[in-house]
């Protein structure tokens, strides 16, 4: 699955699943960009590349911050070949217990971030009459989740979204699909194990996994990087589930 010369851009890619990918990407020969939300975390990560990277901070649910950081990356790296959007936010609570800025907060980066960077990186790939996009989503899209309901709502979204982008622009030669993780061995998943409710709900899920065990990011990882390059140069507009069996659909 070689990816030499290939330019990446990956968001959320300081940490979790965002930074295993980047890694591989680096590994298999592409020249790699990070966004995160914080400067220090980009910063904590760089000794783990053995190449510079270009790494930038904003928010993705912010149009403006993100056509103008990718104004910037293309100045350094060049347009863009493949687009991982996988940066994400959520934490597990009840629906009646949670407030609307947690929904705008849930939405603005799940879901408005996803369009906000394909459109702004989009018109590259056409240009380029190639390219690959893979939206990190969530198999709480797919089925729901009990304490995930507009973090559910906001991947399902991004999925409708994928396939109708992936229609839209398969012919021009840009390709469109989703990896949809269970549980996963994150920051953002032990922080939420470390609350009583949150914790429960998250113990309850994984003893519903067939295979007994979450996936480590680096699981997750391989799949993103298979839809990005040329063995997968036939599909586009799928889903496809890293979660141990924990839903077969």
């Amino acid at each position: 699955m070689s990816l030499q010369g290939k330019r990446v851009l990956v968001t959320g890619g300081a940490r979790g699943i965002g930074l295993a990918t980047a890694k591989l990407f680096e590994a298999e020969g592409a020249d790699v960009a990070i966004w995160a939300l914080h400067p220090e975390s980009i910063e904590e990560v760089r000794p783990q590349f053995r190449r510079p990277i270009v790494g930038q901070a904003l928010d993705i649910g912010d149009f403006d911050a993100v056509r103008q950081a990718y104004r910037t990356l293309r100045e350094e790296l060049g347009p863009v070949d493949i687009l991982v959007n996988n940066a994400g936010y959520t934490l597990t609570t009840r629906f009646l217990e949670e407030d609307p800025a947690y929904w705008e907060r849930v939405v603005s980066t799940n879901l408005w971030g996803v369009v906000y960077t394909t459109q702004t990186v989009l018109p590259d790939m056409l240009e380029a009459g190639s390219g690959s996009i893979i939206n990190v989503v969530s198999d709480a899209g797919r089925v729901g989740m009990q304490g995930e309901a507009m973090y559910a709502a906001s991947k399902g979204g991004v999925m409708a979204f994928s396939k109708s982008i992936a229609q839209e622009f398969a012919k021009r030669g840009v390709r469109v699909n989703c990896v949809s993780p269970g549980p996963t061995r994150t920051r953002i998943l032990e922080e939420n194990s470390e609350h009583g409710d949150a914790g429960k709900l998250i113990e309850r899920m994984v003893r519903r996994i067939p295979m007994r065990r979450i996936a480590e990011p680096e699981e997750v990882a391989q799949t993103i990087v298979f839809f990005a390059s040329d063995a997968s140069s036939h599909i586009t507009g799928q889903v496809l589930s890293v979660s141990g069996g924990l839903t077969m659909v």
